[in-house]
């Protein structure tokens, strides 16, 4: 909750609800001021309140609920406005002199302030001390964070305060919180400036030792010492804690954290030295480049650069200066990086690397690795992947090394698995390249959670060395979850998704589903455009993945402007340097346009039915169930999933039922698959939709749904699909809703649906067997859906179908 409008990112705004807070009418301020006469909970409806009383009341309180209630009692305890008990109404007091009404406007507090300090200024002055004390602690406090303060009396005090006026709310163990907000702010318009800066340091001073690296980085705590005007010990305060915020991918807080540091530095007393006048700076270039806003990145450390250029010669051989030069130039070479200048990149790391290796006795072994895999990174990215290949190696020996004594965590030793994983995908090398991926994941999710971005980062690489591989089908599930993480991690029109819904796009035109492919690399194109120049590398992929899908899915003519983009592009970024690197880009680009010559080429929407093969000894399954009502429909998936993957059993396709069909396919589409089972068909029923409309149940939503036009099929249509297909007594049909798809079926060929079904599963009961030859099933209330299940029933036992009726 705020008072002023909040700036929402855009990549929140679908997360966003907003709620306003309104003042009070009249006439609920009425019902609020009866309430307050009444007994809690025996509200006496009959009760009036003068129009008198009510006018001059809202005239001051303009209908702020607190307000009202702390002038109404203020009113009452100096016996202004009294309940006249003969009348059972709310009056002004009939002895006061002179103009009752404007006694009343004149004596009523002007403020909600002067009402909470009329009370408060009673208070003793170690009570009062104590309130200012909490005021400057914040909103929220703990205790426990400045033991110097107990010693003082400060808890003691407050302890009396929250007895006797219960100002704060106990949220746990010496964890207090202010429980109105108008109290707090009385309190902080009566602390005087010089009373605010002593306040300030005592808090400053009271940080418990014990809690010291727990707080460490702490904004809070960095706002004392600012407030308290000790300007660097706020200046490094604020630095900690824009590293903290950066850790925890928080670039929008640490941006704001730095510009404060940057602030502090100005008011410090003396000449701040280079390190800490280039300090905010660099680490304002890192954030704006994390957030794609490279230009402003670019100002700030051309600034750095600059100022380290106009450094006297004499001073540059020192090591302050070595250090901070260091941490310029290879600010500036990972901005260039992230801008596709990979010469520019190349170059400044030239100079920066020999520096690093120069300086290695003054740091560990993870600090040189760090800069020899950020240069290794910049030649990955710009084609020279044999020597990538050679820093990373040397990178992964020192953290590993590292590791074994305890000086680098999993976690960064993850990086280098994912950085070498990456240098040998370029390579063509596959088999190791997923290696390395799954080392790295296996880290990261035993140690993070698994919602965090490097986890995505390491689904998504995997999915797309499984995808080169020709394994895309396993990909996909992969690629789902890194996109569905990246989306909530970084928004919607960040970089990061963006390439997460090229690598799911990539794995789903591997299998033969282009149409779903299209729709994703369009949006990761959409994202691209804005966040990168229109020249940027990391457009090339892209484009060339869009060329094929739009070749694929007949669009020859744009298919073929988007190839010559993408080369256009290349040419732009890696000129002709990169002999090899250039000559098999245009191979690619040929053997590309010479099949956009061929029409035949174009992928059906119809997914094919999976082959059924009798000899293999599964069980071949098609169900019909009405996915987004039940758990158990989604539990049956995934157990089939399951028995699939044990070779057990081989699910042909699922047909959603009842209205909403095309949603309820949709859904199952996306759960599908999430388990595993992407090459599996889906469709939705159209067999008497007007009539089961009415009989329609509510659908809960998923998390992976979407639409798909590859759900394009009606569940008569697959049904006869996969019986064509199917060998004799192959194929097993398993239906826990309307049977209108299979009932349709036996109608128009009936001797196709004897020959192919081996048994019918039916999730439904039947009526105890009299003189009727035939089982019949019971009555579920709906004539149409009963008339269905009847004709599936009486089709089955004359044709000798095994049929099982499951029970509820």
């Amino acid at each position: 909750i705020a008072r002023k409008e909040l700036d929402i990112p855009k990549s929140l705004f679908a997360m966003t609800v907003p709620i306003h807070l309104n003042k009070m009418q009249k006439s609920d301020m009425k019902s609020f001021i009866r309430s307050l006469f009444c007994e809690p909970g025996m509200i006496d409806k009959n009760m009036r309140v003068d129009g008198d009383v009510a006018d001059c009341i809202y005239e001051c309180t303009k209908g702020c609920p607190l307000f009202t209630e702390r002038v109404v009692f203020w009113a009452m305890r100096k016996k202004i406005i009294e309940l006249d008990e003969s009348r059972n109404r709310v009056v002004i007091n009939s002895t006061l002199n002179g103009d009752p009404i404007g006694r009343l406007r004149g004596l009523l507090p002007a403020q909600l302030n002067e009402e909470i300090l009329e009370v408060l200024n009673n208070l003793p002055h170690q009570e009062m001390d104590a309130l200012k004390v909490a005021c400057c602690l914040g909103t929220m406090f703990r205790i426990e964070r400045f033991e110097a303060l107990k010693y003082e009396g400060f808890y003691e005090s407050l302890l009396a305060v929250i007895a006797s006026h219960g100002i704060f709310d106990k949220i746990d163990v010496e964890h207090y919180k202010w429980k109105h907000i108008a109290v707090f702010e009385a309190v902080e318009s009566i602390i005087i400036s010089n009373e605010r800066i002593e306040i300030h340091g005592r808090i400053a001073d009271a940080l418990n030792p014990l809690t010291v690296d727990h707080v460490e980085g702490d904004a809070q705590f960095a706002r004392h010492y600012s407030m308290a005007e000790r300007w660097k010990e706020a200046y490094s305060q604020y630095m900690e804690a824009g590293k903290k915020a950066e850790r925890n991918l928080d670039f929008l807080g640490a941006l704001s954290l730095y510009k404060q540091a940057e602030s502090c530095l100005k008011q410090m007393e003396g000449q701040p030295s280079l390190e800490q006048m280039l300090s905010p700076r660099i680490a304002l270039g890192l954030c704006l480049r994390e957030l794609i806003r490279y230009d402003d990145a670019e100002i700030e450390l051309e600034y750095c650069l600059n100022a380290t250029n106009n450094v006297s010669e004499e001073n540059k051989a020192s090591i302050e200066f070595t250090e901070t030069y260091l941490k310029v130039i290879t600010a500036l070479a990972t901005l260039k990086q992230a801008q596709s200048k990979y010469l520019e990149a190349i170059e400044l790391y030239d100079r920066a690397l020999p520096i690093a290796r120069e300086n290695q006795g003054l740091h560990s072994q993870v600090w040189l690795a760090n800069h020899v895999a950020a240069y290794a990174e910049i030649l990955r990215k710009s084609g020279n992947v044999f020597k990538a290949k050679k820093l990373h190696s040397e990178a992964l020996e020192y953290r590993t090394a590292a590791v074994e004594v305890g000086a680098c965590t999993i976690l960064e030793l993850a990086s280098s698995y994912t950085q070498l994983g990456c240098t040998l995908f370029g390579l063509g090398d596959f088999s190791k390249a997923f290696n390395f991926h799954k080392k790295a994941l296996v880290a990261r999710v035993e140690h993070l959670d698994f919602h965090h971005s490097l986890v995505s980062e390491s689904l998504n690489y995997c999915a797309d060395v499984l995808q080169s591989m020709g394994n895309g089908k396993d990909g996909i599930a992969l690629g789902m979850h890194a996109a569905n993480i990246r989306k909530t991690a970084f928004g919607t029109f960040h970089p990061a998704y963006a390439h997460a819904l090229s690598v799911l796009g990539s794995c789903y035109h591997s299998i033969g589903r282009s149409y779903d492919a299209l729709e994703l690399l369009e949006e990761c194109l959409d994202i691209c455009e804005v966040a990168f120049s229109m020249s940027h590398a990391n457009l090339i992929p892209n484009l060339m993945l869009y060329g094929s899908i739009l070749r694929v899915t007949g669009n020859l003519h744009k298919s073929r402007s988007v190839y010559k983009r993408a080369l256009t592009i290349h040419k732009k970024n890696f000129g002709d340097g990169n002999e090899k690197q250039r000559k098999g880009m245009e191979d690619l680009l040929l053997d590309e346009m010479i099949l956009i010559t061929n029409p035949k080429m174009k992928a059906p929407l119809d997914m094919p039915i999976p082959s059924i093969q009798l000899e293999s000894e599964k069980e071949h399954l098609l169900i019909c169930a009405d996915f987004g009502s039940r758990p158990s429909d989604e539990y049956m998936l995934s157990v089939a999933s399951s028995l699939q993957q044990m070779g057990i059993l081989q699910l042909v396709g699922v047909i959603c039922v009842c209205p909403p069909q095309v949603e309820r396919a949709d859904m199952a589409r996306g759960g599908m698959d999430s388990l595993l089972l992407p090459d599996v068909p889906v469709a939705f029923s159209g067999v008497s939709t007007d009539q089961m409309n009415n009989n329609s149940v509510l659908m809960f939503k998923s998390d992976y749904g979407r639409p798909s036009p590859h759900v394009n099929n009606s569940g008569v249509e697959l049904l006869t699909r996969a019986l064509k297909s199917a060998p004799d007594k192959s194929l097993v049909l398993m239906c826990s809703t309307c049977l209108g798809d299979a009932a349709e079926v036996i109608d128009n060929n009936p001797s196709l649906f004897s020959r192919a079904v081996k048994e019918v599963i039916i999730l439904g009961s039947v009526k105890p067997l009299k003189r009727s030859k035939y089982l019949e099933p019971e009555e579920c209330g709906v004539a149409l859906w009963d008339s269905y299940a009847k004709k599936v029933y009486r089709h089955c036992q004359k044709m000798k179908i095994p049929t099982v009726s499951l029970c509820q």
